[in-house]
């Protein structure tokens, strides 16, 4: 039998594990750790539509392709899509750091910023007794590959009462291959008590890659810390790009974050705030625009585990040709968790007739002295606005652009960090200028 027909009967899952078994060797607890997590993801699969949480979303294409570990790639300069913003930047590409173009900048006493390969060289005890903690909380098959493969990110710990002024911006830079080529960045933040801290991620690739991007990101929010993450996903048409948040809050900690979907041909973000601690607050904001065949996906699930916390969640979805996207967000109320306010909207807008958006919230409410809310809208351009603003002169396609950017504006005007609002309005103008001089 030929090599390529033995490959061509090799299963989709048994080439992952001959991908595992020709980068990771030895005994030692990492490697163990590894082993693990890969034998869960070969034991659960891919998710199908028949879990309940997928149901909008079929991993058949990503399933079927034959990716294997991208190893990093040098970059000529400093990228123009990269963001303007001071303080340290981290440059991952294709999951590993590149140090040429990071620019780290000296930290403030109690704030340690590091490469995951960093942490992993100096303190391999720490990171496998970390991890293996970690992994106690996640039965995600895709959290487990991560696991397995993962080989680089980034490690942001702040010391009690510790404030970064500057954003960690770390980007996450996908290059060209004519192999298909997949890549797990983990990223951690611990913060500690009363601390402050911003992080951007960015993720971006070149327009002709095909490749799988599957990424983790934890927060360790302690008592009084606040924690703003900013998450743009502008991957290639062509890529496939997975994403976990989880965020852990302590007594009276803050998290926000600004959850931006335009890149990739199919997308997913899942984002998980578990609010352990009495006073703990979630606010979780979110944009997705699919256009032409991309499929944007938008997982959402607020746990309020103690009493006296409070959530806030504002998604926005535009879709437009044949593209589709869905809104899956989920609000618990366990049965001890009383004085519980949540909140909760999804509103979308479709711009041409074969565009779907599946939208779902859900609550799940244990306790009975609660004050939670939901609500979800869908529907087409204002027909009234639409004549109002061509009367005054404005174009067919400036009236459309005009009215598709108030609807993104209620989430681009939460975002208080300007670098990032501004890429995010220039990106938004030109996507929706092209879309309706598509249309003229």
């Amino acid at each position: 039998m030929s090599t390529v027909a033995a490959k061509n009967t090799v299963s989709p899952l048994e080439r992952y594990k001959m991908a595992f078994e020709s980068r990771w060797q030895g005994n030692d607890e990492l490697t163990a750790l590894r082993h693990a997590a890969l034998e869960q993801f070969l034991s659960a699969g891919f998710p199908t539509q028949r879990d309940e949480a997928w149901k909008y979303t079929n991993l058949r294409r990503l399933e079927s392709r034959s990716f294997t570990p991208a190893e990093t790639s040098a970059l000529d300069a400093h990228q123009p899509e990269w963001l303007a913003t001071a303080g340290t930047r981290i440059v991952l590409v294709n999951g590993h750091c590149l140090p040429a173009l990071s620019s780290q900048v000296a930290q403030p006493p109690g704030v340690t910023v590091l490469t995951f390969k960093q942490w992993i060289e100096h303190e391999p005890a720490a990171v496998a007794a970390y991890l293996k903690e970690q992994d106690q909380l996640t039965g995600n098959a895709l959290e487990q590959l991560n696991l397995a493969f993962f080989e680089d990110g980034v490690v942001v710990n702040l010391a009690d009462n510790t404030i970064l002024d500057e954003p960690v911006y770390i980007v996450h830079q996908s290059t060209s291959s004519a192999a298909q080529r997949m890549s797990h960045p983990r990223i951690v933040v611990r913060a500690g008590r009363n601390a402050r801290a911003t992080i951007i991620e960015h993720y971006l690739g070149a327009n002709d890659a095909e490749y799988f991007t599957n990424a983790v990101t934890r927060f360790d929010i302690a008592a009084g810390g606040a924690v703003k993450h900013f998450r743009v996903q502008q991957e290639s048409p062509r890529a496939f790009h997975i994403g976990h948040v989880q965020t852990k809050l302590a007594k009276d900690a803050r998290f926000s974050i600004h959850d931006i979907a335009l890149g990739a041909s199919l997308g997913r973000s899942g984002i998980t705030a578990l609010l352990e601690g009495t006073g703990a607050h979630a606010a979780l904001f979110g944009l997705f625009a699919p256009m032409g065949n991309q499929h944007l996906d938008a997982h959402t699930r607020l746990d309020h585990i103690a009493a006296h916390t409070t959530s806030e969640e504002d998604y926005r979805g535009i879709a437009g040709g044949r593209a589709r996207g869905v809104f899956n967000g989920k609000v618990i109320v366990r049965p001890d968790a009383q004085k519980i306010d949540a909140r909760q909207s999804s509103r979308n807008l479709l711009l041409s007739p074969t565009a779907e958006i599946d939208t779902k919230p859900e609550l799940e409410i244990y306790a009975n002295d609660v004050k939670c809310s939901h609500g979800a809208t869908t529907g087409q351009l204002d027909a009234t606005a639409l004549f109002y603003l061509r009367s005054r002169g404005l174009s067919e396609s400036d009236a459309r652009a005009a009215l598709i950017r108030a609807f993104a504006e209620s989430i681009l005007a939460t975002i208080d960090l300007e670098p990032v609002h501004a890429a995010l309005e220039k990106q938004i103008d030109e996507r929706f200028k092209l879309v309706n001089e598509a249309k003229a």
